[in-house]
């Protein structure tokens, strides 16, 4: 087996609009305690499927066909500043919302497809999952990391962004229009990078014993 063919064997399809038993309509289940190596071995597959399309901001494994709330994302494209996201809950800070256009590696590799969408997310929010290591961490997501995380939670809950009530979708007639366009959206995000500021990290298990004594004294 050459590495080629290494390679092929172990590619990882996206999940597109038009494939059969479509899973990006379901809502994810939640990774368990015990199921860390599971998710680890979700988050693998995620970075094997985007590898192709890098720069990229993200991708959620109902894109790879798992309905498990595990993502993938980076505040600024760059695959160095990838994170992984598991169990991921979000609050809002404060009302102001930013609208924006986005694209969805779902939509734009489906047949015939070729549209974006405006969408007004929380310009900034507040949010806890586990991480890589097992880790729960918190942390303030301001500009196109709250964008993008907002974009990859929507997929945890069956949503798919040009199909996201209040969207503003935009048709493309060509390939080297749409790219053009996503050239132009790409340098107005560029402008909204700005790294996740840390909050807290606390031990997933003692996070999840903690609560479960809690929880017996109620």
């Amino acid at each position: 087996m050459t590495a080629t063919d290494f390679l092929n064997y172990f590619e990882v399809k996206i999940v597109t609009l038009d494939c059969p038993g479509n899973c990006l309509h379901r809502i994810s289940g939640g990774i368990e305690r015990n199921e860390l190596p599971l998710a680890q071995s979700i988050a693998r597959d995620l970075f094997r499927a985007i590898h192709p399309y890098l720069p990229a901001a993200g991708l959620a494994a109902p894109q790879i066909g798992i309905n498990k709330k595990v993502f993938i994302f980076t505040y600024d494209r760059n695959p160095d500043n990838f994170e992984v996201v598991i169990n991921p809950v979000m609050e809002p800070v404060g009302e102001k919302k930013i609208e924006s256009w986005e694209g969805c590696l779902s939509v734009l590799h489906s047949k015939g497809v070729k549209q974006l969408a405006k969408i007004a997310r929380y310009e900034t929010i507040k949010v806890t999952y586990v991480n890589w290591e097992g880790k729960e961490v918190q942390k303030l997501l301001t500009g196109f990391a709250a964008k993008v995380f907002q974009h990859e939670l929507d997929h945890l809950n069956g949503i798919v962004n040009i199909l996201k009530e209040g969207a503003i979708v935009k048709s493309f007639a060509t390939d080297s229009e749409l790219k053009a366009f996503m050239a132009h959206t790409k340098n107005e995000d560029a402008a909204f990078y700005k790294k996740p500021e840390e909050i807290s990290v606390k031990d997933w298990a003692t996070v999840l014993k903690a609560d479960c004594s809690y929880r017996a004294r109620l």
